[in-house]
C-alpha cells in the first residue's frame, strides 16, 4: 500500500504566480531547473528564470502561454501547459491569492504534465470573500507571536 501515488517523472521545472506589486500585476514566474530552490537558480543562472506580466482585465495571452513551453524544453506538451496555466491565473483571481507556487512542476514518462508539489498562499484581507478557505486554514503551524500580533 502506497500513501502516494509514486510518479515516473521525465523532467522537473518550476512554475508559479504571484502579484507583481511594483508592476501592480500578476506574473508568471517560471524555469526549466525546477525541484530546487528558485532563489538558488536565480543566482546561479538567472538567465533559466522568465516571466510573463498578465493584465488582469484581459488575462493571459494564448501566444505567451505557449512561448513558456519552448522556454520549459517541453513544446509537446505546449496544450496541457497552456491549459494547466490557464487554470492556475483563474485560481488565483478567484481565491485572492498572493502566490500559487508548483515546484516541481513535472513531465511524466508518458508525456504527462502535471503539479508534483504545490504552495498556496492567500491575501489575509480577502478572508471575509474567501470564507471556505480561512475554514480550512491549519492553524497548528501558525507562530504564537504572529497569532497574538
Amino acid at each position: 500500500m502506497y500513501l502516494v501515488e509514486k510518479i515516473a517523472i521525465d523532467k522537473e521545472m518550476y512554475l508559479s504566480l504571484t502579484l507583481d506589486r511594483a508592476a501592480g500585476k500578476p506574473v508568471f514566474v517560471y524555469s526549466p531547473a525546477g525541484g530546487t530552490s528558485i532563489e538558488d537558480v536565480a543566482e546561479a543562472t538567472p538567465e533559466l528564470i522568465f516571466k510573463i506580466h498578465v493584465n488582469p482585465f484581459t488575462g493571459p495571452e494564448v501566444e505567451d502561454l505557449m512561448k513558456a513551453a519552448d522556454h520549459l524544453g517541453i513544446p509537446e506538451q505546449r496544450s496541457q501547459l497552456v491549459w494547466l496555466m490557464k487554470s492556475l491565473y483563474d485560481c488565483f483571481m478567484a481565491k485572492d491569492c498572493d502566490m500559487v507556487e508548483i515546484n516541481p512542476l513535472i513531465t511524466t514518462k508518458d508525456g504527462t504534465v502535471m503539479a508534483a508539489d504545490s504552495k498556496v498562499t492567500v491575501d489575509g484581507n480577502a478572508g471575509f470573500r474567501q470564507q471556505d478557505l480561512r475554514d480550512q486554514e491549519d492553524h497548528t503551524q501558525a507562530n504564537e507571536k504572529e497569532v497574538h500580533a
